[in-house]
């Protein structure tokens, strides 16, 4: 591990924010492209992008750019968008269909299995088996597709295995994209994963989630709001399991993962402006518990799911203090907009919630990057900060570890 890193890591403080060179520096932000970009598992796109065989989409890491494609037989497949010839993207376009893939530049085509079909004047005594697309890990979780750059990336079989029963009854894989925003963020993507991390923040700056969600307010008055969800969720089909594998310290093998069921306010039976339904119920549900999951598939891949809609969140860093934050929201696949819902009504609630984000945390950087900024220590309600920052210098201590 660099010295600079270990020195940092070494320096942190146990129940503190993180130093400033976390976000500010080069060096570390090299170390974030490698450690924790190159090995973690990604939230790429919804397997409702592409039904049929040839469709295509693109998945960006910073300069890595990824083909999706689900082939002839109907299995989804990842490879880099690399040709074996000269190294030119094969795909341009976002999303597509095609029967093969063919490089624009000189024309060497691949099969949607990634083998190399036909390289014109190449030399028969090159071995084409040995020129196919390079494979990408990928994995697909109740319709979601997640890949990693790493050969060897956190398992993620403990994670299914606990995570599928629980998101089986909102039938995410039976869902499709309503609508996907994207907010740039001049921050460093920690900013926007620590401050999703925490609700400290939302009685201030979020009026539109606080007279809606009970997850900001004291324990003891959440508590029994939850007890009282919990009958409901029996009733609805909800689970209501608690999953907390996150962290060195929690964690018993593969990809962090988590699961927790939380109460709206009394009134309140899905993240609308006034509690009332948004959507067609997803999956097998048979009606509204009035509560939200939060559901986390790897540390960068949050997701709140409600009875009648769920919202995806994707954190893309873009350089160390610039980033995307992408929302995306999937309603039941039969719904149809216009008559089983209102995409204005749909979307409105995390879309206000976004840009005060966006304010505020680009405000926090701003203050970051400023010469009295020093690390002060978290509250009780930041208490999954405290465990993201230990896992994320977990990541970083990965260097070297492996082969």
């Amino acid at each position: 591990m660099n010295d600079k890193i270990s020195s940092l890591i070494a320096a942190q403080r146990a129940g503190y924010a993180m130093a400033q060179p976390f976000y500010t520096s080069d060096t570390v932000f090299e170390a974030d492209r490698k450690l924790v970009f190159g090995q973690e598992w990604w939230l790429a796109g919804h397997s409702s992008q592409i039904p049929n065989a040839g469709d295509y989409l693109l998945f960006d890491i910073l300069t890595d750019s990824i083909i999706i494609v689900r082939d002839a037989q109907g299995t989804i497949r990842a490879f880099a968008n690399v040709c074996r010839h000269r190294g030119s993207r094969l795909c341009t376009d976002l999303q597509g269909n095609t029967r093969r893939i063919t490089c624009p530049y000189h024309a060497w085509t691949y099969n949607l299995d990634g083998s190399l079909f036909s390289a014109r004047l190449l030399d028969e005594s090159h071995d084409r088996s040995d020129l196919s697309l390079h494979p990408i890990r990928i994995e697909v979780l109740s319709g979601l597709i997640y890949v990693s750059l790493s050969n060897d990336p956190p398992d993620f079989a403990p994670l299914r295995r606990r995570m599928e029963p629980v998101l089986a009854p909102f039938g995410l894989d039976r869902t499709r994209i309503a609508h996907r925003a994207i907010y740039p963020v001049q921050a460093n993507w920690k900013l926007l994963v620590e401050n999703y991390n925490e609700c400290y923040h939302c009685t201030s700056t979020h009026p539109e989630f606080s007279r809606s969600h009970a997850i900001h307010m004291p324990e003891n008055r959440v508590a029994p709001l939850n007890d009282a969800m919990r009958a409901r969720s029996e009733e609805c089909g909800v689970p209501v399991d608690y999953i907390d594998q996150i962290g060195s310290e929690n964690r018993t093998g593969g990809c962090d993962h988590s699961y927790n069921r939380y109460a709206l306010l009394d009134g309140f039976q899905t993240g609308s402006e006034g509690g009332q339904p948004l959507a067609p119920l997803l999956g097998s549900l048979t009606g509204y518990d009035g509560g939200a999951s939060d559901a986390y598939v790897g540390l960068l891949n949050p997701m709140l799911i409600y009875c009648d809609h769920a919202v995806l969140y994707r954190f893309h860093p873009i350089s160390k203090e610039a980033s995307l934050q992408e929302i995306i929201w999937l309603v039941h696949e039969d719904a149809v907009e216009g008559e089983d819902y209102d995409l204005d009504r749909l979307i409105w609630l995390w879309d206000v919630t976004t840009h005060a984000d966006k304010r505020i945390v680009e405000d926090n950087a701003r203050g970051v990057a400023a010469q009295h900024y020093v690390p002060g220590p978290l509250v009780s309600m930041e208490r999954f900060i405290q465990r993201f920052i230990e896992a994320y210098q977990t990541m970083l201590g990965r260097e070297g570890e492996k082969p």
